[in-house]
């Protein structure tokens, strides 16, 4: 094991929705146990399958999602097999599981019950809604977690039912969050002078919901009564939200830069070269307020220009001028891209059941003193029992005499305290994966400039008769808990004042594209000189290395690149995908993440380093099987609307009332035989075309129009409630105001309100969505531009009245 958690013990209980936090923690060098049942777990019986065929060690979703674990199998229904888990908790750092509340704790395997026997025990939960709350023992899947958390209502077109991200994106995104909280905890544990251990409890719903910060922001709704919607199917060869044909009718995605006058500029004289006469031209549209509110002719331009060229050559052009063009890209593209080839991305994993390797997604993480990597391929059912019960490890240092047990602590500083971060990030990725770090309790020092003023303060949603750069409510939500000074980095002095920064500081980090830090001097060899021990992580989007490293793009860009665009969505609709920047909502939990597991590799040995991590590559690890099944089986995952293979009915059903839906999903007969007790008006039970899983996909159609047939008179929370009460999977499709207003477990609890003490109104924001020891982290105001500047110019860097006010006027802060 090469990572920087090579001396770590992960403990894998995960059902599907926490299968990929165990995956990524092996990824980083974890020693990962998956423990299953006798006979395995639901994992293994999840098309698609190796070949077509199915079998225990066939399917690619067990092949990818537990590729470099261990594998043991425990029969916890026994005495016997609990007593081993107990035995092997003992020694672990990390368990991760995801039963649904109570059940680990009436085995004597839950949080109480190891803790005590492993004080420094991270014990991590996933589960639909929680351990607490309102819906805490309602049932859910990747599809309900997408609905209640607002995701699923903003995606497809008004004329369709709202559209399921492809390749279980909730699922995804609770795993991203439960992994940079374990980390995070972890890093904690390692600072703790008493080794004690934490709870980290993940929402499904509520780390979904972290995807439409931008654009649904709970702002919309609080202060203007705003609820975004999906918007209408464009006509017959017209662009789609952002997408556009290219001459040999392939999609790409092509974001004209409004905000940015140097690359408005660009993008004009590359329609002035190519004869493209357009009234955008005229001088009043150097004004980026007239340019966003007249979008129709920018859209005209750049249909007359991609239709002139083939995908490629408008990438690589655009590119060239500095226009935030992508491909959209499927997995047939993404196993030939250069970039990704260049930098190793994709891994080969030998399996005794394929008859040639295997070629998957690798590991997004490039670490420069401890190697991310995927050590292994899945275990073959029980492959390592005897071994792993064998093994001895030293168990983990005890708590002094008279500490509290880990499993009672709730007054408890947050795992970051003490640590600084200097923070170069701008626009939302980066600086929404800082935060997560301000949240856990780091001084994040952000560093900005009035010569390029982040786009999120100037764009997106104000308060009434209130909109400056300092009350923008995405930008709230991406950097709350910050400190924020304004610094001339185009001035020697300006960087020597960072460098002298960089000596007080833990970690830097930045999002800019390729070497934007190394020709300030500001690059990791020159960090290292000045503090050998610092982390550093650059998260450009195609990475700092390789063939198109200085390729830009926005999040729309980012997830078109990455896959996300080409596995979602009705198969006669364009491929527009999610419609939030989706990539700017998880790339940030790689981020924490990887610094965490950076920091705990410090810890241990006293070596910094530096992280590139490559927003394009987190963006493809997210595509789930799409990449094995292609590279295995020759066969590109379709696009089926919100049906997936392994569920039926599995949908989104008209309810009462205006775009009202209520989600609902059967895995198995015995959840069909529940949903149909409920719907039963034409004796569902007992009909032949649905008595089976394969007879009801072989009938879905007529499945989902007598559910709708019932769903459709119906209020859609009605139906969520009246569902969940007899076991059956269903959520509603939440809008904005269900969100803020209707949901009993969101308003106050993962959307609070706060302010700032001179300003007269609110902002909502999302808490971070995770408990630690069953508290969600404080929330501290985002900060105005240059708020701190007399804290860190004056106190931290000891600048006298007379050198602070010289620094003013030589226009080196602002």
């Amino acid at each position: 094991m090469t990572g920087p958690l090579a001396d770590i013990r992960v403990l894998d209980l995960a059902g599907e929705a926490g299968l990929y936090a165990g995956r990524q923690l092996a990824e980083l060098g974890a020693d990962v146990i998956r423990v299953e049942p006798p006979g395995g777990d639901r994992s293994r019986q999840r098309s698609p399958f190796l070949g077509d065929t199915a079998g225990p060690e066939r399917s690619l979703y067990h092949l990818h999602f537990n590729a470099g674990k261990r594998g043991v199998v425990l029969d916890l229904e026994t005495p016997e097999g609990i007593e081993q888990l107990q035995d092997l908790a003992s020694t672990a750092d990390v368990l991760i599981e995801t039963a649904a509340p109570g059940a680990m704790d009436a085995k004597g395997i839950g949080y109480a019950a190891l803790g005590e026997r492993n004080p420094a025990l991270i014990y991590t939960t996933i589960t639909p809604f929680g351990q607490d709350g309102p819906f805490r023992d309602y049932r859910g899947n990747d599809l309900i977690g997408a609905a209640t958390s607002g995701l699923l209502y903003l995606n497809g077109f008004a004329e369709d039912p709202p559209n399921l991200p492809g390749a279980e994106q909730a699922y995804h995104m609770a795993s991203l969050v439960a992994v940079s909280g374990t980390l995070l905890a972890l890093t904690g544990c390692d600072r703790d002078p008493q080794r004690r251990g934490r709870r980290i409890d993940v929402s499904i719903q509520e780390a979904t919901s972290m995807a439409t910060v931008q654009t649904a922001n709970a702002n919309f709704f609080t202060w203007h009564g705003e609820i975004v919607k999906r918007g209408p199917l464009p006509a017959e060869g017209q662009p789609a939200r952002g997408l556009f044909r290219s001459r040999e009718g392939q999609w790409l995605s092509f974001t004209v830069p409004i905000g940015a006058p140097a690359l408005w500029d660009a993008f004009v004289d590359w329609l002035r070269e190519e004869g493209i006469e357009s009234e955008i031209a005229g001088d009043e549209w150097h004004d980026p307020a007239y340019r966003m509110a007249r979008q129709e002719p920018v859209t005209a331009a750049v249909a007359e220009l991609t239709g002139r060229y083939t995908r490629d050559e408008l990438v690589s052009e655009g590119q060239r001028r500095r226009q935030l063009v992508m491909p959209v890209n499927a997995a047939p593209d993404l196993v030939a891209d250069e970039q990704l080839a260049a930098r190793g991305f994709f891994v080969e994993q030998e399996h005794p059941e394929a008859g040639a390797p295997l070629l998957d997604s690798g590991t997004p993480f490039h670490l420069s003193t401890t190697p991310a990597s995927l050590p292994r391929r899945a275990p073959l059912l029980g492959e390592h029992t005897d071994e792993v019960l064998a093994e001895s490890r030293p168990t983990p240092t005890p708590a002094p005499d008279g500490a509290t047990p880990a499993a009672t602590v709730t007054d408890r500083a947050l795992p970051l305290a003490g640590l600084r971060v200097l923070d170069f990030c701008w626009m939302i990725a980066g600086p929404a994966g800082s935060r997560v770090l301000s949240d856990l309790g780091a001084e994040v020092i952000r560093v900005e400039s009035e010569y390029r003023v982040d786009n999120i303060r100037r764009l997106g949603v104000f308060p009434d008769n209130a909109g400056t750069v300092d009350t923008n409510a995405v930008f709230y939500d991406c950097n709350t808990g910050k400190r924020s000074i304004a610094l001339n980095l185009n001035t020697p002095r300006g960087i020597e004042i960072a460098k002298r920064l960089v000596a007080m500081s833990d970690i830097v980090t930045n999002n800019f594209t390729g070497d934007r830090m190394d020709r300030w001097g500001l690059g990791y060899e020159d960090l290292r000189k000045i503090k050998p021990e610092i982390v550093m992580l650059t998260m450009p989007v195609m990475g700092t290395t390789g063939p198109r490293k200085h390729h830009g793009s926005y999040g729309n860009g980012v997830i078109a690149f990455g896959g996300l665009n080409s596995n979602m969505g009705l198969p006669e609709r364009p491929p527009v995908g999610m419609a939030p920047l989706y990539s700017d909502f998880s790339s940030p939990y790689f981020f924490a993440s990887a610094i965490a597991a950076a920091l705990h590799h410090r810890e241990c040995s006293g070596e910094g380093q530096f992280i590139d991590l490559a927003q394009a590559e987190a963006t493809v690890s997210l595509l789930g099987t799409d990449v094995m099944e292609y590279t295995a089986n020759g066969e590109v995952a379709p696009r089926s609307g919100n049906r997936v293979r392994d569920f039926c009915p599995h949908g989104v059903y008209r309810c009462e009332g205006e775009d009202r839906w209520c989600a609902i999903a059967a895995r198995d007969d015995e959840d069909w035989k529940k949903l149909a007790a409920v719907i039963d008006e034409v004796e569902l039970s007992g009909d032949e075309r649905f008595s089976s899983h394969a007879a009801r996909k072989q009938h879905e159609d007529e499945l989902d129009a007598l559910i709708e047939g019932w769903t459709r008179e119906r209020d859609a929370w009605d139906v969520m409630h009246t569902l969940q009460a007899a076991g059956v999977m269903a959520g509603v499709a939440e809008d904005l105001e269900d969100m803020v207003a209707r949901d009993p477990g969101l308003p106050g609890r993962h959307l609070i309100a706060i302010s700032n003490d001179d300003e007269a109104f609110e902002f909502t924001v999302h808490a971070q969505p995770l408990r630690l020891d069953g508290e969600v982290p404080p929330l501290d105001p985002a900060p105005a531009f240059g708020e701190a500047n007399q804290y860190v110019y004056r106190k931290l860097l000891g600048f006298s009245e007379d050198e602070y006010v010289q620094l003013i006027a030589d226009n080196v802060i602002f």
